[in-house]
């Protein structure tokens, strides 16, 4: 035990006068930090949807406009699908594409949701595709919800 004793009485001077902490990390930043991380790679496409949310009493149709902005040259189309998350809400059509000379599309949208369902909702999902089809590219979606 007293050599343990020995070793600490002649240490801690020495660790003193060096100016660190065994017990906390240097105040200095290390001389060679981490390179910063690379920015995400740009969105190919953003989407957009309007009336959100959409003034859709039940038992009523009306329309949703939904907007694409083409920021890839490489994409051909995006393909809009409708999702229904609350049962009773029904859409017509349930899936277009839209291309960067035409980069809109509406969908008519019933609301025959049951009472007890306080705000339904439904999601537009856009799939970015190329001239290779739709697989492994950029998707987006938008939640749209309803009065």
């Amino acid at each position: 035990m007293s050599k343990y004793l020995l070793l600490v009485v002649l240490l801690t001077p020495l660790l003193a006068a060096c100016g660190q902490s065994i017990f906390r990390p240097p105040s200095q930043p290390p001389s060679n930090p981490a390179p910063p991380s690379p920015p995400p790679p740009p969105s190919t496409f953003s989407m957009s949807a309007t009336p959100s949310p959409m003034n859709l009493v039940r038992g009523s149709t009306g329309p949703l406009t939904v907007t694409i902005t083409f920021n890839a040259s490489n994409l051909t189309r995006v393909r809009l699908t409708w999702v229904p998350n609350s049962q009773g809400v029904t859409s017509s059509p349930r899936e277009i594409d839209v291309t960067p000379s035409n980069n809109t599309a509406q969908f008519q949208i019933t609301n025959n949701a049951s009472p007890s369902e306080a705000r339904p909702f439904f999601y537009i999902y856009g799939y970015g595709c190329t001239s290779n089809g739709c697989a492994g590219q950029e998707q987006r979606s938008v939640e749209v919800r309803t009065n």
